[in-house]
């Protein structure tokens, strides 16, 4: 579905971003990926041993205007164009407002805003020269529905900027037939909770949803591959939220 298109990722080493990134190679596309750790990175390469010829990758902090330049140069350099970028690194830690630090905050901006605000920096002229691409975000339904349990204001701030970040993208590279879109979950079972939380723990945020049950990485695959493939062709500076129909209103739990 994806034969000889070139998608970058960030945050691919684990969790969400590395489904992201084996789903894209299953379906026949180049990968450039990203994270913070070479070792993390090679892993991913031997995870995906069959396709090695498909995947290239650059270790470093995506805070840093250069990681994303170098994404750029290298997904043009080894495969000829950018087609999809997806906006996947992020910092999810839950800490209650008055104990978040000035130090806390600058990672999470760092990270989240400043990562996906300078890799579309690098990527959107490549864009504009080959005549269109997708530009993918993923955000977060806690920027619209904050839960008292779980108070995430910090990294929750900085996803909201993701979130703005993808409207006015959309409308300024619109004429260039660059589509900007952002998917926002809600609790999805991956990794990015083993640190956090048990398995009981984690599963009893099911409650949290209307439909009663967490979300699955297909969950968000399925919406990540509409938006960058032709269903999505006419989409664009929408935030869908694949959040079991927590923003559609409360519930009794």
């Amino acid at each position: 579905m994806f034969n000889n298109q070139t998608i970058i990722i960030t945050g691919a080493s684990s969790g969400m971003g590395k489904a992201i990134a084996e789903s894209f190679l299953a379906n026949g596309a180049n990968v450039v990926i990203n994270a913070r750790r070479q070792d993390e990175l090679d892993r991913f390469v031997a995870d995906n041993a069959d396709h090695t010829d498909r995947i290239k990758v650059v270790a470093g902090d995506i805070g840093n205007p250069e990681t994303g330049t170098t994404l750029a140069k290298v997904a043009q350099e080894h495969f000829g164009t950018i087609d999809v970028l997806i906006n996947n690194a992020g910092i999810f830690v839950p800490k209650p407002f008055l104990e978040e630090t000035e130090e806390s905050l600058d990672r999470y901006y760092s990270v989240t805003m400043k990562g996906s605000y300078f890799t579309s920096q690098a990527v959107i002229p490549f864009m504009q020269c080959q005549g269109g691409g997708s530009i993918i975000n993923i955000g977060s339904m806690w920027v619209e529905n904050p839960i008292e349990a779980t108070p995430a204001s910090a990294s929750q701030v900085a996803k909201g900027g993701m979130h703005t970040l993808t409207r006015h993208l959309a409308i300024e590279f619109a004429k260039d037939n660059i589509r900007v879109n952002t998917i926002a979950p809600a609790v999805i079972e991956t990794s990015l909770y083993d640190n956090l939380m048990d398995k009981d723990t984690l599963q009893s945020l099911s409650g949290l949803h209307p439909l009663r049950k967490l979300g699955q990485l297909q969950d968000i695959l399925a919406w990540v591959e509409h938006l960058a493939g032709n269903g999505g062709r006419f989409v664009t500076g929408q935030t869908l939220f694949v959040d079991g129909g927590i923003t559609a209103g409360s519930h009794s739990a």
